[in-house]
């Protein structure tokens, strides 16, 4: 959808030319989203013993859970670059544009270590570690909505508010990796290892649950949700450098050049 506006966009842009003014630009930055650390770490946490517990339930089934900890560290990180073309339907100094671009977003979510110690009811304690992983690199199709705050200075500030879609096999083949070690030691004596890694993607992923009569589907797109403050600034006639951060399915700080035909 997006991509067919953008497409009938530029088919009439001498039409649309003789009223308003394209603008050209590449933008490139950096993606996280580290501000909400402490919200995934206690989601990891409450998981992790949960998950843990299952699977020392399948050698032992009557043992129960009577004290628990866990020190998780999560990271994220990635990038994004994408090419845009905006349409300023007010002429050279009009505050408004409608935009359309496409862009590439990579997004890792890792968990660098976890260590877990569980005490069980009948007096021995689980202890181990786990390292994880989640990468996505989509492609993705926006439309957006910007004003330009006093537009007739050289440097200026604007707000922009989008939204785009990824295509759902961007979602598929997102991969996860997972490495897990762990002891169960009762009173202080050896009573089980355990150690388990893999890597897959989540269309192998959903393949294997449906393999085992689980249900689990993936959605078929991956939405965007968009929101930038930014700033303007003329270098030349025609020509303008922009910065901006916001929200961008996490957040997103990124530079940029536009050129104005």
């Amino acid at each position: 959808m997006v991509g067919l506006a953008g497409l009938c966009l530029l088919a009439f842009s001498p039409v649309l030319s003789a009223q308003g003014y394209f603008e050209f630009g590449f933008h490139a930055g950096t993606w996280n989203v580290n501000l909400l650390r402490s919200l995934i770490e206690e989601g990891v946490s409450d998981s992790f013993e949960s998950s843990i517990l299952d699977v020392i339930q399948e050698d032992y089934p009557s043992l129960s859970v009577t004290d628990y900890e866990q020190d998780v560290s999560f990271d994220s990180n990635g990038g994004n670059f994408g090419l845009e073309v905006r349409w300023f339907p007010g002429g050279a100094y009009g505050s408004f544009s409608l935009g359309f671009s496409v862009e590439k977003t990579s997004m890792t979510l890792a968990l660098p270590r976890a260590d877990v110690r569980m005490a069980l009811s009948d007096g021995s304690v689980f202890q181990g570690n786990t390292m994880g992983e989640f990468k996505l690199d989509p492609w993705s199709f926006h439309m957006s909505l910007r004003w330009e705050i006093s537009p007739r200075s050289r440097v200026h500030p604007y707000i922009t508010l989008g939204v785009g879609a990824a295509t759902g096999t961007a979602l598929e083949e997102a991969r996860f990796s997972y490495e897990f070690t762990g002891s169960l030691t009762y009173f202080g004596f050896p009573r089980e290892y355990y150690q388990e890694e893999d890597s897959m993607t989540l269309k192998e992923l959903e393949e294997e649950m449906e393999d085992e009569e689980e249900e689990f589907l993936l959605p078929g797109f991956i939405p965007f949700i968009q929101l930038n403050l930014g700033l303007k600034a003329q270098i030349i006639d025609g020509l303008n450098l922009l910065v901006d951060a916001g929200v961008f399915n996490g957040i997103l700080f990124r530079g940029g050049f536009s050129y104005r035909f």
